[in-house]
C-alpha cells in the first residue's frame, strides 16, 4: 500500500473542475460489458477528458518540473510502492529515478538486457517530451459509467505534471491483463508505442532494489505554489 495523500488529492479534484468539464465525484461502481455502441460513446468522452486535462497549460515554474498540483512528491507506484518521489527538475531526473540512478548502460548490465532492448530504453529516455497534466492512473475501476455517460472520473491522489507520455504507459499497466483495455487506450490517450514499449522492458517499480533518493533543490523557484489559493481551492 501507498501513502494516500488525501490533501493533494482534493485540492486536484478541486482544481480539475474549474478548468474541464471532467465529473469527479466519489462514487464507485462495479464492472460491466457494454455494447459496441456504448462503449464507443464512452470512449469518446473518455478522449475529450484526456484532451482537455492536457490542454491545461503548467504552472509559470523553472525548470519544468515533475510534480503533484501543489508542487509536491508525485505518488506513483510506476515509480516506488514505498513512498512519493519527486518532484524531479525535468524529465531526465526522472528517467534517472526508473533507471535507480545508474546510466543506461549500467542500468542494462545489471538486468541483463539485451543490445536491442538498451537502445530502445537508451532511445526514450533520450527524448523530452512536453510536460501535461495528467490523471496518471487512467484504470477501469477508476472510471464511474451510467449507461452511456461517464459520470466521474475518480482517484485524483497520482495526478500532475508529467511528460506528455505517461498517462499512456501508466495506463498500459493498470489492466494489462485485458487486451481489450489495452486495445482501446490508444483511442483516448494519445499513444506512445516506442516509449511504453521501452517502459515494458524496464519492468515495473525496482523498490526492491537500492532506491534513489533525489534530494530537493532550494534554489528551484516553486513560488507557484500559491496558485492554489488564488484559484479559490
Amino acid at each position: 500500500m501507498g501513502i494516500r495523500d488525501a490533501t493533494v488529492e482534493v485540492a486536484t479534484m478541486k482544481f480539475v473542475r474549474q478548468h474541464t468539464s471532467i465529473p469527479v465525484p466519489k462514487v464507485t461502481v462495479s464492472g460491466k460489458v457494454y455494447s459496441q455502441e456504448t462503449k464507443d460513446a464512452i470512449l469518446s468522452q473518455l478522449r475529450s477528458f484526456i484532451t482537455q486535462l492536457r490542454q491545461i497549460g503548467p504552472p509559470p515554474q523553472s525548470p519544468p518540473f515533475i510534480c503533484n498540483f501543489l508542487g509536491g512528491p508525485i505518488m506513483d507506484h510506476r515509480l516506488c510502492v514505498d513512498h512519493p518521489y519527486g518532484p524531479y527538475r525535468d524529465e531526465e531526473q526522472m528517467n534517472l529515478q526508473i533507471r535507480q540512478g545508474l546510466t543506461v548502460d549500467r542500468f542494462a548490465e545489471i538486468g541483463k538486457f539485451p543490445k536491442e532492448v538498451t537502445e530502445l530504453i537508451r532511445r526514450s529516455h533520450d527524448l523530452r517530451h512536453p510536460i501535461v497534466f495528467t490523471h496518471n492512473d487512467i484504470a477501469m475501476r477508476n472510471i464511474m459509467i451510467d449507461g452511456d455517460r461517464v459520470t466521474g472520473l475518480i482517484d485524483w491522489e497520482c495526478a500532475g505534471w508529467l511528460p506528455a507520455h505517461w498517462e499512456y504507459v501508466k495506463a498500459n499497466w493498470t489492466e494489462f491483463y485485458v487486451e481489450e483495455w489495452v486495445r482501446d487506450l490508444r483511442i483516448f490517450i494519445p499513444p506512445f508505442d516506442m516509449e511504453n514499449e521501452a517502459d515494458r522492458a524496464i519492468g515495473w517499480s525496482r523498490s526492491c532494489m537500492a532506491s534513489l533518493d533525489i534530494p530537493f533543490d532550494p534554489s528551484w523557484d516553486l513560488s507557484w505554489e500559491a496558485r492554489p489559493h488564488s484559484l479559490n481551492l
